[in-house]
């Protein structure tokens, strides 16, 4: 999702800005989910890159939120197959210092791995397709839901520990941002990787948000899936 100039907003009243909520040389908190609660697909060093990785970085959010910064290690391993010998060391060295907490472990670092990510799987539009991001969410060991319902969001991730990517729409008629579903030792959750006014991407049942982003995820394309829970067989429409 590109950026636009000042703030904006959801049609449906769900306010974002341009800039990063946190800058990228602030150091990551030892608790994965409050980092994911300021990370921001505008954080990490391209900012035409990050413009368009919400799909990489609701992946990035997924590892946090299910198996914390070693998940990114573990996702490097899982994908160096795919990837050539210069971008699988890169985002192993991202991976293992922001795991082992040291100078390496900000949140340019850890934008600058999502970004990685989505310069190797982006698609010709410029965002990543259904296909690439359920992929890798694959790959990455996560499974679609067992019964996917876009207008019931507590009924389709209604196990500790899952999460899912859904494309809502921002700017037009069709899906153009990925965020990302889950479910956590607190519960269910939205993340969403554009940054936020209120400075929290992290959305919880009973937030002023969260009936706003249910209701986002379940807008009816007549039969086209480009709105809603990221489909659990490969489709062709892009990101």
């Amino acid at each position: 999702m590109p950026p636009s100039s000042g703030s904006n907003e959801f049609s449906s009243g769900i306010h974002h800005v341009d800039w990063p909520v946190v800058a990228d040389e602030e150091q990551l908190p030892r608790d994965a989910m409050e980092a994911l609660d300021k990370l921001t697909q505008l954080n990490g060093s391209s900012p035409s890159a990050s413009a368009h990785a919400c799909g990489a970085v609701s992946l990035v959010g997924a590892m946090l939120a299910t198996a914390g910064y070693a998940g990114l290690v573990a996702l490097a391993e899982q994908i160096a197959d795919e990837l050539d010998d210069e971008k699988r060391n890169e985002l192993t060295r991202l991976a293992q210092g922001i795991a082992g907490g040291g100078p390496g472990a900000t949140y340019g670092a850890l934008a600058d791995y999502a970004i990685l990510l989505y310069r190797r799987y982006r698609g010709m539009d410029g965002g990543m397709e259904y296909r690439k991001l359920l992929h890798l969410m694959q790959r990455a060991g996560f499974s679609p839901p067992r019964q996917q319902n876009d207008d019931d969001v507590a009924r389709t991730l209604d196990r500790k520990g899952e999460c899912w990517p859904a494309k809502i729409s921002i700017f037009g008629d069709e899906g153009d941002h990925w965020i990302l579903v889950g479910r956590d030792t607190r519960g269910l959750f939205i993340f969403d990787p554009y940054p936020r006014e209120d400075g929290s991407q992290i959305i919880r049942p009973g937030e002023a948000d969260w009936k706003r982003y249910v209701e986002a995820i379940g807008k009816d394309e007549a039969g086209r899936n480009t709105i809603g829970f990221l489909p659990a067989v490969s489709s062709s429409d892009g990101a």
